[in-house]
């Protein structure tokens, strides 16, 4: 080989590690703005790829979940409500559910469960399977409210919008508002 087809050679050469020098550049800088465009916009790369969905129908902590708030499925009537149901007896920002982290995501649904509540406008019952699996938000038609508080629930996450108040021992539909459309709920004092 002479001396100018080196030198030909190594030019070529050196064009194409500047030219793959030039791309990686590139690439990197599409990366980095794609995670900068990405972080601006409040939207999070997910630190597990290998997330967990569980559900969870029972928030109570009460001995025998004997004093509750019962969210139904199904609205109720003539003294009776029956369906699936979803029981708490804390404060709940959003009825879709939590992270608990390490990549675990709760959603909250109603189940069936062998529960009953004799409250003033009449009985409260989980013990059908109508609506089992589905989730609590934006889903609930009537509370039973088993607790010596008043519970409220509201339209929004976050404890906000039009609510509906149901009383201390009382059970019935949510208001036609909030009926299918509820998204929190928070124990009065």
């Amino acid at each position: 080989m002479t001396r100018s087809s080196r030198t030909r050679l190594r030019t070529a050469d050196m064009a194409d590690s500047r030219g793959r020098i030039a791309r990686t550049r590139r690439q990197a800088s599409v990366i980095t703005l794609g995670a900068l465009t990405a972080t601006t916009l409040g939207l999070a790369f997910p630190a597990n790829a290998w997330a967990v969905d569980t559900y969870r129908s029972d928030r109570c902590s009460s001995s025998g979940n004997n004093r509750c708030v019962m969210l139904n499925y199904n609205s109720g009537g003539n003294g009776y409500w029956s369906s699936s149901c979803f029981i708490s007896n804390i404060n709940i920002s959003n009825y879709a559910g939590y992270y608990a982290g390490d990549g675990i995501n709760v959603h909250y649904v109603f189940d069936r469960r062998s529960l009953l509540y004799s409250l003033s406008n009449g009985t409260s019952s989980c013990q059908s399977t109508s609506g089992k699996g589905q989730r609590v938000k934006n889903n609930a038609a009537a509370v039973g409210n088993n607790l010596t508080a008043d519970v409220r629930v509201y339209y929004n996450s976050g404890y906000s919008g039009p609510s509906d108040t149901i009383g201390a021992g009382n059970n019935r539909n949510l208001s036609a508002t909030l009926k299918n459309d509820n998204a929190s709920q928070k124990i009065l004092n």
